[in-house]
């Protein structure tokens, strides 16, 4: 069996009025809503991999600890995937960004943006105050 392909995903938060929301786009085909994920490239760490999607994906940047807050892996119609999760907490929102006429990025709390991505993500997003509190 081959060798699964590596992606990284990136979950970008913010704290307002004392609630979490994290930032969703759109897919490239604008059908739902996705965390910012793309493949980690020859050479590339992961982390970086998932820093660079998201300014890419969403225009934001901001803290990323070094280790995968997840990981999950998925089967698409070209093969296999592991995809190693790591959270972003905000500090720039670009106003505009490379892919902002592919995708639209949008602010959700926590139980809205969990109802919306893969279930594999759902988990990880629905802990989130709990794992920014031990992170805090």
């Amino acid at each position: 069996m081959p060798q699964a392909r590596r992606q990284a995903a990136v979950i970008p938060y913010r704290i307002r009025k004392d609630r979490v929301e994290v930032a969703l786009v759109t897919t490239s085909r604008g059908k739902g809503w996705i965390v910012p994920k793309g493949s980690v490239d020859d050479g590339e760490r992961p982390r970086d991999a998932a820093i660079r999607e998201a300014d890419e994906e969403a225009g934001l940047r901001g803290k990323v600890p070094r280790k995968p807050v997840g990981r999950y892996q998925h089967d698409n119609g070209d093969g296999r995937y592991r995809v190693d999760v790591y959270l972003m907490r905000v500090t720039k929102i670009r106003e505009h960004w490379l892919e902002e006429k592919l995708r639209e990025r949008r602010w959700m709390r926590l139980p809205k943006a969990a109802a919306c991505v893969r279930v594999e993500l759902q988990r990880l997003i629905s802990r989130l105050e709990d794992t920014i509190e031990v992170e805090s």
